[in-house]
């Protein structure tokens, strides 16, 4: 899907809105109306995409805090993030209903400028290459992302000026109580989808059913067209000449002309694969992505990329999955981010048997958002993905996966 798309779909939501406010209550200024809608909804498509996976969306608020040198700020990054969600999908319905008028506009205000400025120095620095407005739903590169905020800046500025226009789409008591009740249930949303269990709907390139090294392949069609051109000085006269590749001096012609530098002309910008850093290491420094993404039998693959705040309870039931499963010829590995002298002081207090392999953090935080979490993979296809809270029995799983 791209952002064009996403629109598409949003103002399809809005007009029918739209045309359901014209049967109820007329309003004076219909444009308005539909801008009015419009924001609304692309508010609340923002917020619940995101609700689906809140943690995600924290990642990212850390991402931003180490940035601007805000480290500090990274034990709140789960607040904030869910804070800022069920904002969004608040001040969206706030706006459609007409509730709270001044206060919806100007938090509405607040919180575009803070996207603008956010997405704008995406733009500019490169630093952060996803501003994650849709969190896993859609990844966004940061000037189309900096041009929508920009979009909706120029919206929410028509509605500033157009303010006595602005009607809910029903009024009284029922408008009021439906954005304290969709407000308190999009919160507890996002705490069920954190707290209790994995996304609900599961957009990353590890969802149950996505093959993990196919995603890490760029297609042919996808792929950059580079042409490149080389600057040559002449040896006697001192002049630079620039040659294409099919045009360079050969033989005798080659010996006249000195070296310069290269230049790069992107004909076509490539898309990066959804899968660009998968890599694991075994404590001896070897590279075991082969082993694990090739291996015709079940991989059970753990997931505790912080070693400090995982949940130890959960390794009792992995210590027993781990010792069925290699009984029946399966491999079993947990992935973390941690160095290895805390690895080790770990694994004797876990009294884990298995081995534990290193990788990157994002990387690992990508594949579960559950610390520790559990994902099976066969032949590089992921078959389940369990958060600690709801880890299967080994005979459960022999029962519904490992067939």
């Amino acid at each position: 899907m791209t952002v064009y798309t996403l629109v598409g779909i949003i103002a399809a939501i809005a007009l029918v809105i739209n045309v359901v406010r014209y049967l109820i209550s007329k309003p004076d200024r219909l444009f308005v109306a539909y801008v009015q809608d419009f924001v609304g909804a692309f508010f609340i498509f923002s917020g619940a995409v995101k609700a689906i996976d809140p943690l995600g969306t924290a990642y990212k608020m850390m991402d931003y805090f180490v940035e601007f040198g805000m480290d500090f700020m990274e034990p709140l990054s789960v607040g904030f993030a869910v804070f800022m969600i069920v904002l969004e999908i608040a001040l969206g319905v706030a706006l459609i209903l007409n509730v709270a008028k001044a206060a919806t506009l100007f938090l509405l205000t607040g919180m575009i400028v803070f996207f603008t400025f956010l997405t704008g120095y995406t733009s500019y620095t490169g630093h952060v290459t996803d501003c994650g407005c849709f969190g896993d739903f859609l990844k966004l590169e940061p000037i189309v992302s900096f041009g929508k905020d920009i979009f909706l800046s120029v919206l929410i500025l028509i509605l500033l000026f157009q303010t006595r226009y602005i009607k809910g789409l029903f009024s009284g008591f029922a408008a009021s109580a439906s954005v304290v009740l969709i407000t308190l249930a999009s919160f507890f949303f996002c705490l069920y989808n954190f707290v209790w269990t994995l996304p609900v709907v599961d957009f990353r390139p590890y969802a149950i059913g996505k093959n993990i090294p196919e995603q890490m392949i760029v297609p042919e069609e996808n792929k950059a067209i580079v042409e490149y051109e080389f600057i040559y000085k002449n040896k006697a006269t001192g002049e630079n000449k620039q040659f294409k590749q099919t045009e360079m001096p050969k033989g005798e012609e080659k010996q006249k002309w000195e070296f310069v530098e290269r230049i790069d002309k992107v004909i076509k910008k490539g898309i990066d694969p959804n899968i660009n850093n998968f890599r694991l290491e075994d404590e001896d420094g070897n590279v075991m992505n082969d082993s694990i993404l090739m291996n015709p039998n079940y991989v059970f693959f753990v997931v505790a990329y912080n070693l400090d705040h995982t949940h130890k309870e959960a390794y009792k039931q992995l210590n027993e999955l781990a010792l069925n499963a290699e009984k029946d010829g399966y491999m079993f590995f947990v992935a973390t981010s941690a160095p290895r002298t805390e690895i080790e002081t770990f694994r004797h207090e876990m009294q884990t048997a298995y081995p534990f392999y290193v990788g990157d953090g994002t990387f690992l935080k990508t594949i579960n958002r559950s610390n520790p979490g559990l994902m099976i993979i066969k032949n590089g296809t992921v078959v389940g993905q369990w958060h600690h809270r709801h880890l299967p029995t080994y005979n459960e799983l022999k029962a519904n996966t490992l067939k």
